[in-house]
């Protein structure tokens, strides 16, 4: 049965890198950001207070993200939720996903986040549902691509209990931020369904239902498509209310 997170005892940070130094720039980025904290703080979805929605806009430094995920993670005693888009780089030698920060250089781990680090901060956290979104380049394309076999590795890197990452994982012949558009194809994909709900879909939009819903999207688009990884019951969290249900009997909203 799909639940809403308590919004007092709920945090989420969003950490997004747009502009880089070294590596090409990803102006989409900055949009997902505003707009994905504006769909978690609506009534209609989490409704976070402001101050329980932090956006770290191209970090400069490791620490910036890990102390501000830090805090969430002790403050958060339902559930916490961890979402970053930019570019993914790849450790060269052991493979490991390295998440870009502005100064970034590709094949060079030490410039950016370890994604096991930032994992091991969530995992110290109170939470008893912990959510990962990871809008971003596991192969270090500059221009957005991803590898879906780093991706895997990654995804498997997931064992808790209470855990859900949703990854967007395209072909390495798929651009990530498709030119033109205001956001990335996935985090654009998962606003639009926020927004615009399911017909005929649930009262509540689960992980489990977002997942297959920006799945069937992206695939009928020929778009990078996604992958997630859950433990227990973690697919039943509900990102929002479906703005498209309507009660038994009673037609659509208008």
């Amino acid at each position: 049965m799909a639940v809403l997170p308590d919004p007092a005892a709920t945090r989420a940070v969003l950490i997004g890198t747009s502009r880089y130094a070294h590596l090409e720039p990803i102006p989409a980025v900055a949009n997902n950001l505003s707009a994905l904290a504006a769909a978690l703080c609506a009534p209609g979805s989490w409704g976070l207070a402001p101050e329980h929605c932090t956006v770290v806009e191209n970090p400069a430094t490791a620490v910036e993200v890990l102390e501000a995920v830090r805090t969430a993670a002790e403050e958060a005693t339902d559930t916490l939720l961890v979402y970053f888009a930019g570019h993914g780089l790849v450790e060269p030698r052991r493979g490991e996903l390295f998440l870009g920060l502005t100064g970034s250089i590709q094949h060079r781990s030490y410039t950016g986040l370890p994604y096991g680090t930032l994992r091991d901060v969530v995992l110290d956290g109170r939470a008893g549902r912990q959510v990962m979104l990871l809008d971003c380049c596991f192969s270090g394309r500059v221009l957005g691509f991803m590898s879906a076999a780093s991706a895997e590795a990654v995804i498997d890197q997931v064992e808790i209990e209470g855990t859900y990452l949703l990854a967007s994982v395209p072909d390495t012949s798929f651009a990530l931020a498709p030119p033109g558009e205001h956001h990335t194809a996935f985090t654009g994909e998962l606003l639009r369904l926020l927004r615009q709900g399911v017909p005929g879909g649930p009262e509540l939009l689960d992980l489990d239902t977002v997942y297959a819903q920006v799945y069937a999207a992206l695939r009928a688009k020929g778009r990078p498509l996604p992958q997630k990884r859950d433990r227990n019951t973690a697919g039943g969290l509900a990102l929002a209310r479906n703005a498209a249900w309507a009660p038994p009997g009673f037609g659509p909203p208008p």
